[in-house]
């Protein structure tokens, strides 16, 4: 019990759990079996709603396969032969309550044999801020022939958004699209014209018109058109359900079908769309959740 408490202190956040018992596990807590042990870590070692979160598996013998289950959403777990562990990327919402949460493994054993065990984690609360702005008056009360552009742009954004499969189209750490300041935090309550609108479910930053927006990792590019809100707008689908979206932008580099590499050039930064300055909007969406894009250039892949 003591190595497992120094884990907790210096790595993350562990839990050790029999997967041949389908009993639950405290974070921390290490239970004795007969054939199969699965150490759990995680990364931040506090996540909170809007995190991004690796989960790595170190299991106590050979594994064939290893998949997951988190927030009813399936996580695509890789082998990395030079640690011995088990990596797999998953997110926690925004609207995510605080509290413990269960995070459902299932591994298959070369026998043939499959074993399942529950983990919990802790989620805890974020504090995001409430900021008011000014746009003009067609973006909060469109018309009737701008409301039909909407409904059909919706349509286009849940086709792309609508791609989950178990390849993962990245490679190392996500960087940042345009090296300037934030303006804009995620998770940010904002009210447009006095009214409630909607939560900031991305990352702005500061980039004059013109400004060379690169992809922030490889992977293949699902949508590059211009939308009412978005104004030009680019998606980068990564795989396993991950995704990143480039908004505002005043010219594009790509087109849907294009793989991208890491830093390629996707666009120029604009003021297109519902803006209030010129500025690149960056989001982050895995799985039908938007994650805070600090969070996930912050992790270590």
């Amino acid at each position: 019990m003591k190595q497992i408490a120094f884990l907790i202190t210096v790595l993350f956040c562990t839990s050790t759990l029999s997967a041949l018992a389908p009993q639950r596990s405290l974070v921390g807590q290490s239970h004795r079996i007969s054939r199969v042990d699965m150490q759990l870590t995680w990364e931040p070692r506090d996540p909170v709603n809007g995190s991004p979160v690796i989960y790595r598996v170190k299991p106590s013998v050979e594994l064939t396969s290893l998949t997951g289950k988190w927030q009813n959403r399936p996580i695509f777990f890789e082998f990395d032969q030079a640690s011995g562990m088990w990596n797999g990327f998953a997110g926690v919402g925004i609207d995510a309550a605080q509290g413990v949460h269960d995070l459902i493994l299932t591994a298959k054993l070369p026998n043939g044999a499959v074993v399942t065990s529950t983990h919990t984690v802790t989620i805890r609360k974020a504090t995001y801020r409430s900021i008011a702005l000014r746009v003009p008056q067609r973006y909060t009360e469109p018309d009737a022939e701008t409301l039909a552009r909407i409904r059909q742009e919706q349509a286009l954004k849940k086709e792309a958004f609508n791609r989950v499969g178990p390849s993962r189209l990245w490679s190392g750490s996500f960087k940042t699209p345009v090296d300037d300041i934030i303006t804009g935090q995620f998770g940010t309550e904002r009210t447009f014209n006095r009214r409630r609108q909607s939560v900031h479910q991305g990352l702005d930053l500061r980039a004059s018109i013109g400004t060379p927006i690169a992809a922030m990792n490889g992977g293949e590019v699902v949508l590059a058109r211009e939308m009412f809100y978005e104004g030009g707008f680019v998606v980068i689908d990564h795989g396993q359900g991950l995704m990143t979206l480039y908004m505002h932008l005043s010219e594009f580099r790509v087109k849907a079908g294009d793989r991208v590499n890491q830093g390629q050039i996707i666009g120029l930064s604009g003021n297109t769309g519902r803006v209030t300055a010129p500025h690149l909007h960056v989001s982050v969406r895995w799985q039908g959740i938007y994650l805070d894009p600090q969070k996930l250039i912050g992790l270590a892949f």
